[in-house]
């Protein structure tokens, strides 16, 4: 079983001006362990993969905005601190830890070094919005992600 989730402060980031409830951290918590504990009572090893990297900016738009002004697509970039959320995946990945035969795909440094994470890499537009991704770069990560969810899940 694998699991592509959304980061549980993406709705947060996604409603923005709006104030969500106190208690959504911890329902999403709660949601992921439940339902992580249920695959694995029943016998199922799953997979989870972190969220890609949320973008202030819908990239596809800013990309665009840069080459036509004849700037860099890194002027696009975000700072890895903003967008990867390290302090949120650290909670995720303790939750998916605890679980038997539960394990955590993080994808992160395909998008980021230690500083910054790339909205253009290898040649490629890395996302079409905020947080969708591309797919041709998609596809570029594809023997990556399928290596790493056939070594957790087999």
């Amino acid at each position: 079983m694998v699991i592509s989730e959304i980061a549980l402060d993406s709705l947060d980031k996604m409603s923005a001006g709006t104030q969500a409830p106190v208690s959504q951290d911890a329902d999403g918590r709660a949601g992921l362990r439940a339902t992580l504990t249920a695959f694995s009572r029943a016998g199922l090893k799953v997979a989870v993969i972190r969220d890609v990297p949320f973008n202030d900016d819908h990239v596809d738009t800013c990309v665009a905005r840069a080459l036509w002004r004849g700037e860099k697509p890194s002027l696009c970039d975000q700072k890895r601190a903003e967008a990867a959320n390290d302090a949120n995946a650290a909670v995720e990945r303790n939750i998916v830890r605890a679980v038997p035969g539960a394990s955590y795909i993080d994808m992160t440094s395909q998008f980021c070094d230690a500083k910054t994470c790339h909205v253009f890499i290898n040649g490629k537009i890395a996302y079409r919005d905020q947080h969708h991704l591309a797919t041709p770069f998609a596809e570029t990560l594809e023997p990556a992600v399928e290596k790493a969810v056939v070594e957790r899940v087999r």
